[in-house]
């Protein structure tokens, strides 16, 4: 009989010398990427911070400055906080992603939790002059409670709402209606009408290819998303929950964009 395959603690040197000895470890595990995420964030802010600040060195040192320089240096604050708030919820979301701890499965009431994020998202919305309406609620059947990871559902309607408020041109309004139907309640969102009335249509059917994961025609491409809107489709998915496109008035020729997430009544996914 053959001898066994001899185990020499060599053998793996040696592969490693031919691989190259500065060849860097493999990541392992989520702890890992999850701190280079937050390094990432880190340097990312750090840069921005920098601009910021010479930025209002630059508009006090200055004591008449003209319209166009000050409207450029308004844009340039303006732009930075965008990216600010962009880079905070990019890291919240891949955190909550990659996060290992089980759901955490309870009854949640998703009128209080939309009403809470209103008002979490409301001054940026004032920032960029974005008018954010009340919420709206309508009440169907059976009220406004649901199963859902206590954890992401917050998180997951607030990135759904900053994606709607970077899309919106200054002036623009986003409305969020919430109704309890028997088997579901919808969380719905009206995106700013875009200037171009036109791309009402293109843009509904691009999000449905998008929320379905329908692949584009043949020699296509897809669409770019936001962030926001990634990380939305992804923590829908966590909830066993579904993401549609819908047009807000489907009598009228304008088509106005609405995103609905709609909670089921009984949870789909396992919990725990």
């Amino acid at each position: 009989m053959a001898d066994a395959p001899r185990n020499d603690p060599d053998d793996d040197s040696l592969a490693h010398a031919r691989q190259g000895t500065d060849a860097p470890p493999a990541v392992y595990n989520i702890a890992e990427v999850t701190a280079l995420i937050e390094q990432a964030a880190h340097d990312l802010r750090s840069s921005l911070n920098a601009i910021q600040s010479w930025s209002y060195v630059l508009d006090r040192s200055i004591d008449s400055m003209a319209a166009p320089a000050q409207r450029a240096l308004d844009g340039m604050r303006s732009g930075m906080q965008q990216q600010l708030a962009l880079i905070e919820e990019m890291e919240e979301g891949v955190h909550l992603l990659a996060d290992e701890r089980a759901p955490d499965w309870s009854q949640t009431d998703l009128q209080a939790v939309a009403v809470q994020v209103l008002e979490d998202k409301r001054p940026a919305a004032e920032a960029r002059g974005v008018i954010i309406a009340p919420l709206e609620s309508e009440d169907r059947a059976g009220g406004f409670v649901v199963p859902g990871d206590a954890l992401r559902v917050g998180p997951l309607l607030r990135h759904l709402l900053v994606h709607c408020l970077w899309r919106a041109a200054a002036g623009g309004s986003v409305r969020v209606h919430l109704t309890a139907e028997p088997d579901f309640v919808k969380f719905r969102i009206t995106e700013s009408p875009p200037v171009e009335r036109s791309r009402g249509a293109s843009r509904l059917s691009a999000l449905s290819d998008f929320f379905g994961r329908r692949p584009p025609a043949a020699g296509g491409h897809s669409p770019r998303q936001s962030t926001a809107l990634l990380l939305t489709r992804r923590m829908v998915e966590l909830q066993g929950a579904t993401l549609t496109a819908e047009n807000q008035d489907c009598d009228s020729d304008e088509v106005t964009v609405c995103i609905a997430v709609r909670f089921p009544r009984v949870t789909t996914v396992q919990q725990g």
